[in-house]
C-alpha cells in the first residue's frame, strides 16, 4: 500500500492518501463490523419490553416532529 501524507506548514500531518482499493477495503470491513455491532445490539435486547414513544425520544433530543418535517 502507498500511503502518502497532507502536511500542514509546521509539519503536522493533517490528511492521509491511500490506494482507492485499499479505502473500499476498508470501508467494507467497517460495514461488516457496524453489522456485527448492531447485531449484538438487538440480540442483547431482545425480548426487553421496555419502549420509548417517538414524542419522548425527541424531546430528549431537543427536537419536535416539526423538525422531522424540515
Amino acid at each position: 500500500m502507498e500511503t502518502q501524507f497532507v502536511t500542514d506548514a509546521q509539519g503536522k500531518k493533517t490528511a492521509v492518501i491511500i490506494p482507492f482499493e485499499d479505502w473500499e477495503r476498508t470501508e467494507k470491513a467497517k460495514d461488516i463490523l457496524e453489522h456485527v455491532y448492531l447485531a449484538g445490539i438487538i440480540k442483547e435486547r431482545k425480548g426487553s419490553k421496555s419502549t420509548v414513544n417517538l414524542d419522548d425520544l425527541l424531546n430528549a433530543e431537543g427536537l419536535t416532529r416539526a423538525d422531522l418535517e424540515s
